[in-house]
């Protein structure tokens, strides 16, 4: 038995009219005459072997069947646009989605993009804030800029950049760090906890007593305790890739001790389908560059 031939023009104007119930309506939107969509409804009722409509002074109104057609009909039509939309844009733009260390987001990433988009003019990037690693299972993420041991088996790691952290504080604040009584801490997530250092931390290292005064103000992510001493608020460890761009514009200033590595550092994790794809490739070649750009002088200055 032959299959039935159905008119795909007919089938595409019914679905226009089943969205404005009106046959003038549905000529503007298609750009044809009134009586042309009448003939296409009569053709595909014909073909149908059923009455879609029932005729109104004002319009037209979908019978039950035509109801239950008018769904599958749309829907057949959303998915044929999503896919030339989809291999038109596989042509053309490259959707990226890239989850990035929240601070080093803010302060690091960002700052760089018209240089990204220089290099990338064809990569659509949508950017997201997260600490912890993403599951790459559960989200559509072709890459995480993160923070830690880069251990994971299961994905792909690249190493971007070792982390070092040194006193930093507004120009007119500073002065003898053990005169100082303000301190603005990072309170470590889960996450970076065991490579996060804190005053003590700090002051052990560099064989100095805690001062008598010590005033503790914590905050959640490194870029806040940064901002609240670019306020003159305290003095705060900067990580220095984070505190690069507060150090550049003069906002904030180094105090002469030596920089001191983290035990964790900077990689881009993907799953590993995702790394060997040539665009990712790139971008992941474009970010280490811009790390290599920062790279701190790790002596006292």
């Amino acid at each position: 038995m032959s299959k039935p031939n159905y008119s795909m023009t007919a089938l595409q104007t019914f679905s226009v009219v089943t969205k404005v119930l009106n046959f003038s309506k549905a000529a503007q939107v298609l750009n044809i005459s009134p009586s042309a969509v009448s003939h296409q409804m009569k053709l595909l009722e014909s073909q149908l072997g059923m009455s879609l409509f029932h005729r109104k002074s004002k319009g037209v109104m979908l019978t039950d069947t035509a109801k239950q057609l008018a769904k599958q009909i749309n829907k057949g039509f959303e998915l044929i646009d999503s896919g030339v939309g989809a291999a038109t844009q596989t042509e053309s733009v490259h959707r990226l989605v890239l989850a990035v260390v929240p601070s080093l987001l803010e302060n690091w990433l960002i700052p760089r993009l018209n240089d990204f988009y220089d290099c990338f003019p064809n990569i659509e990037l949508q950017l997201i804030a997260a600490d912890q690693l993403v599951d790459f299972n559960q989200h559509h993420i072709h890459g995480h800029l993160h923070f830690g041991h880069g251990q994971q088996t299961e994905v792909e790691c690249v190493f971007m950049a070792h982390e070092y952290v040194y006193p930093v504080g507004a120009p007119n604040y500073v002065g003898e760090i053990n005169a100082l009584s303000n301190f603005l801490a990072y309170h470590s997530g889960v996450e970076d906890a065991p490579s996060n250092m804190s005053w003590e931390m700090w002051f052990e290292s560099q064989g100095l007593d805690l001062p008598k005064q010590l005033n503790y103000r914590r905050f959640s992510h490194v870029s806040h305790t940064l901002t609240a001493a670019k306020y003159g608020q305290g003095i705060a460890l900067g990580w220095h890739h984070i505190a690069t761009g507060l150090l550049g514009d003069g906002s904030l200033v180094r105090l002469p001790y030596k920089a001191i590595q983290l035990p964790f550092s900077y990689h881009l994790m993907m799953p590993k389908d995702c790394a060997k794809r040539p665009l990712m490739q790139q971008v992941s070649h474009w970010l280490k560059s811009q790390f290599a750009c920062t790279r701190p002088a790790v002596e006292p200055l």
